[in-house]
């Protein structure tokens, strides 16, 4: 059984909403939206990435809003990265497609989050490195014998 945190209240709204692992239908939205964007984004080649200065900036730009195990960063604004994408994992999402769907949301993020926090080649770089680690060990956690793509 996949992990669930327990539901929240929201102070302001008074909405209850989960923090860990979205129910499936938007997992699979996600799958989806990263499959239709990778078909019309240009996904850099991983020869043109650097996955080191992605994990830099990753860290320095997003980790205080973002949870990623990878980078050791625990923000609790924004989605945690690992959460959020260990069931694509299971169901075999291509590390490209992640890629897409990362530099999607840097360059059309929702509020509170801002568009355009990276650009150019950092946006890439974070794009691939997410892409390469999020969801990872907790995919192999809950159906061993799962890898990356």
């Amino acid at each position: 059984m996949l992990p669930r945190a327990s539901p929240t209240r929201s102070a302001k709204a008074g909405i209850s909403h989960s923090r860990a692992t979205p129910p499936p239908s938007v997992r699979r939205s996600a799958a989806a939206r990263a499959s239709r964007s990778a078909a019309g984004a240009a996904v850099p080649s991983a020869a043109t990435v650097d996955t080191a200065k992605g994990k830099q900036l990753f860290t320095a730009t997003c980790g205080s809003c973002h949870a990623l195990a990878d980078a050791g960063t625990t923000g609790k604004i924004g989605p945690d990265l690992d959460s959020a994408y260990f069931g694509d994992r299971i169901i075999g999402m291509k590390d490209s497609s992640f890629a897409a769907l990362v530099r999607q949301q840097i360059d059309l993020a929702d509020p509170p989050m801002p568009r355009h926090l990276l650009k150019g080649q950092d946006a890439d770089d974070v794009a691939a490195y997410v892409a390469k680690v999020a969801g990872v060990k907790m995919a192999q956690q809950y159906n061993p014998g799962s890898s990356p793509p």
